[in-house]
């Protein structure tokens, strides 16, 4: 795939995925000699020796060299069907055909000239950057320009943009009308491809994680914000042209054993252990006093949380939907104690009580947060520990007992 010239001067591995049964993905950042730049590059080997057609990747890498798209590889895939083994090098991915040219910096140049974000299209083009590259699943490119912000463009799965910008919109302009001092949410200030890739301006501030991943928690008037912004996403009333999908419990429970496929298949103990911690979680928010759904945000972590000059601004709202208003809770007290499980300094205690002191009364949504925590502490120990860490069973087995605890807490409760 690199020819004579250039060599790899570094291959990091960054992710490792497996689907017991059916395949194994690792993603690597490759960086070329003499070149510094770094190019994702997805290696997956399916069970079986199925792997992709080969005319279609031959007629979306022809299309891109077309394009004339500068990259340091002299092919962008490869296969061995008698190893089931298939690579593909960013920005090459079939399945996201507005990827290649929305990678391509004089049309990233052209995007940010049309959106008023630079008054011309430099000489060149502006400088992209692969953030997330997941052949088949989602994509992220950072854009820099020579002055200025970045701006990062979050591509989706062709036909799924329209109503992810829909739910977008609606937490934007729920927000909005509560009018809570210090608190916004990013708002996409274009929208490309076709419909199915979102242009955000890089937010100012860092987040919230930053500081309890050094193990120092977050000054209280920043965790007092997340509860409010949390309080005004629940008790906000969508228009009734709003229209978002709805979770629920079930649901949720069914994303959290598929996600511990990998767990059981390497450690049956532990994928037991999870088994047990989730049909104990689930029974005990059936059993309690249920209300209403309510919008709630979809993913509330402190990576997504930024403090800054203008005070919180909360990232990644393409998963906001009519759910238990619990579970938002529950995922940020989930995170929480992630964070604080790898750096023992933080009290995760005293953080989650200025949260909670923001949020005010909660009654038995706080009971059923509880119980959404311990069930969501089971999907972070089953995605967010390294597959590849030598001390990914250790580490596992601990969260897995965190939330194990949790739930014992709170049905003897």
């Amino acid at each position: 795939m690199l020819g004579r010239d250039p060599a790899p001067a570094a291959c990091r591995l960054v992710r490792a995925h497996l689907k017991p049964a059916r395949k194994l993905t690792a993603c690597y950042d490759v960086t070329l000699d003499g070149t510094g730049s770094t190019t994702p590059v997805a290696v997956t080997w399916f069970r079986g020796g199925t792997v992709a057609d080969a005319d279609s990747l031959d007629a979306a890498e022809e299309e891109l060299r077309r394009a004339s798209l500068p990259t340091g590889f002299a092919r962008l895939w490869a296969t061995r069907p008698s190893w089931g083994m298939q690579v593909l090098a960013a920005p090459l991915d079939p399945a996201f055909p507005d990827l290649g040219d929305l990678s391509h910096p004089r049309r990233a140049g052209e995007v940010l000239s049309r959106c008023g974000v630079l008054p011309a299209v430099p000489e060149g083009g502006v400088q992209v950057r692969p953030i997330r590259y997941r052949p088949g699943q989602r994509h992220v490119l950072e854009y820099r320009p020579d002055r200025g912000p970045s701006l990062f463009v979050k591509l989706y799965r062709p036909g799924a943009g329209g109503s992810v910008a829909g739910a977008v919109g609606t937490l934007f302009d729920q927000l909005e009308a509560a009018a809570v001092p210090r608190v916004r949410a990013v708002h996409p200030a274009a929208v490309l491809g076709g419909g199915d890739a979102l242009l955000y301006l890089c937010a100012p501030g860092a987040p919230l994680s930053q500081r309890l991943r050094a193990g120092r928690p977050p000054a209280p008037g920043h965790l007092h914000h997340v509860g409010l912004l949390l309080r005004a996403i629940h008790s906000s009333v969508p228009g009734p042209g709003s229209v978002l999908p709805r979770r629920d419990l079930e649901g949720e429970a069914r994303v959290v054993l598929r996600a511990c496929e990998a767990m059981t298949a390497l450690r049956p103990d532990l994928g037991a252990a999870a088994s047990r911690i989730v049909e104990q979680a689930c029974a005990g928010l059936v059993a309690l006093e249920q209300e209403p759904a309510t919008v709630v945000h979809g993913d509330m972590k402190a990576d997504h949380m930024l403090w800054g000059p203008q005070g919180l601004t909360v990232l990644d709202t393409d998963r906001c939907a009519f759910a238990d208003p619990a579970f938002d809770l529950g995922k940020m007290l989930a995170d929480v104690r992630w964070w604080t499980a790898a750096t023992p300094r933080a009290d995760a205690a005293a953080v989650e009580a200025e949260i909670l002191a923001g949020y005010g009364a909660a009654g038995q949504r706080l009971a059923r947060a509880q119980l959404y925590a311990a069930l969501l502490l089971v999907r972070m120990a089953a995605r967010r520990v390294p597959l590849a860490s030598r001390d990914w069973a250790s580490r596992t087995g601990g969260l897995l007992a965190l939330a194990g605890r949790a739930v014992e807490v709170r049905t003897a409760a």
